[in-house]
C-alpha cells in the first residue's frame, strides 16, 4: 500500500515547487517472535541463519504470565537505568519511540541502540511505521509522544 503527500510550496527565488512524499506501508515485515507461525516470520527465519531476537518463552510473572515489554518513550527516557539491567531482556522497541528518543535525548538514544545490539539481550526494534497493521496517521496538531501514545 502507498500513501502520498503532495503539496506545493514557494522557494527562495520564488519558483512554485511541487513536493511529494510517499510513505509505503507492508505486509511483510518481521515480529521477530521465535515462537511466531505468521507465514512471512517463518519463512524469514528459515531463510536466517541467526534464530528469532525474542525467545519463544518469555520472562513469566504470577500476575501477567509470560509477557514482553513495549516501552514508551517516557519510560526509557526516565527508567533508561533499569532497562540497562541484564535482567531485563524480551523488549519490543517500536521505530516511532527510537524516532522521537533520537529527538529527546541523544545519550539514551545510544544507550539503547548499544543493547539493541547486544545478541544476548533480545531486544528488538518493530518498524511500526511501515507495517500496514500498525501504522497510525498522524493528526494535525498533535506532538509526536501524543501520537506514540495512541
Amino acid at each position: 500500500m502507498l500513501r502520498n503527500k503532495s503539496f506545493v510550496k514557494r522557494t527562495r527565488k520564488g519558483n512554485v515547487v511541487r513536493t511529494v512524499k510517499e510513505h509505503y506501508l507492508r505486509d511483510d515485515i518481521v515480529c521477530g517472535l521465535e515462537s511466531c507461525q505468521h507465514a512471512t516470520c517463518a519463512q524469514a527465519r528459515s531463510d536466517a541463519a541467526q534464530a528469532a531476537p525474542l525467545s519463544a518463552t518469555p520472562r513469566d510473572s504470577t500476575t501477567w504470565g509470560p509477557h514482553y515489554l513495549l516501552p514508551d518513550t517516557n519510560a526509557l527516557v526516565n527508567q533508561i537505568d533499569i532497562f540497562e539491567r541484564p535482567i531485563i531482556n524480551d523488549v519490543v522497541v517500536l521505530s516511532t519511540v527510537l524516532d522521537e528518543l533520537r529527538a529527546l535525548s541523544i545519550a539514551t538514544y545510544n544507550r539503547v541502540r548499544a543493547i539493541v545490539r547486544d545478541p544476548a539481550r533480545r531486544w528488538f526494534v518493530f518498524s511500526n511505521e511501515h507495517h500496514r497493521a500498525t501504522f497510525v496517521e498522524r493528526a494535525a496538531g498533535e506532538s509526536p509522544n501524543d501520537r506514540n501514545d495512541r
